[in-house]
């Protein structure tokens, strides 16, 4: 008897990472891409016609962020096993979403024969959260919340902060993100300010001395 697909669908307000993965994910026999949506409420909308057996779930969304969106589906669709799909990670946040009730933790950078296991596991019954972040040492990070509050930064900028100390440049950081150029130099030029630090050297020099990197 051929087994059934695992269905999914992706929220993610990125346009163009949603069609690639989906595409990406879509080619796998055992994997069927259902849905997508660009923020959170579009994703509730969609749950109320069909449920998929796994969501992937972007954080950083507008009208309705992922966090906020995973409690609800929670709540609602209780079937719906959540993976969480981010460039932005802490242990705390991974601790809470935990206790939300997501099942995976992913970051963006994970390679497709992982990101494929990890959606089989889930489908298994499995968990999968990264505890630790690989090749980056323990830093202010690792305490995310406190330091995006106390300077604050919101959760795209704490990405790009991120990026910027490990020596990516502007370019870099938009194709990694799938944003526009200017507006990671938006972005710039708002944490210079509010982190009152003077360009791209100053964001450079404030991750190093508080050790982002």
């Amino acid at each position: 008897m051929e087994q059934k697909p695992t269905t999914l669908m992706i929220a993610d307000d990125h346009k163009l990472f949603a069609e690639g993965l989906s595409a990406i994910l879509s080619e796998q026999p055992n994997f069927k891409v259902i849905g997508t949506a660009s923020n959170g409420k579009e994703i509730l909308h969609l749950l109320n016609h069909q449920i998929p057996d796994i969501l992937i779930l972007d954080l950083n969304m507008p009208v309705l962020d992922g966090e906020i969106a995973a409690e609800k589906i929670r709540q609602l669709f209780p079937s719906v096993k959540i993976m969480v799909l981010s460039m932005y990670y802490t242990v705390k946040l991974a601790a809470k979403l935990e206790s939300i009730g997501v099942k995976a933790f992913v970051q963006k950078d994970t390679d497709a024969e992982t990101l494929f296991t990890i959606i089989s596991d889930l489908q298994l019954g499995e968990k999968y959260f990264q505890k630790t972040k690989p090749d980056v040492q323990p830093s202010v990070f690792n305490d995310g919340d406190h330091f995006q509050k106390s300077h604050n930064l919101t959760t795209r900028e704490m990405e790009i902060l991120q990026l910027i100390s490990e020596d990516y440049s502007s370019q870099q950081i938009a194709q990694k993100l799938f944003i526009a150029l200017n507006t990671v130099d938006t972005h710039r030029k708002n944490m210079a300010q509010k982190l009152n630090v003077s360009g791209k050297a100053g964001l450079l020099k404030f991750a190093i001395e508080n050790k982002l990197r």
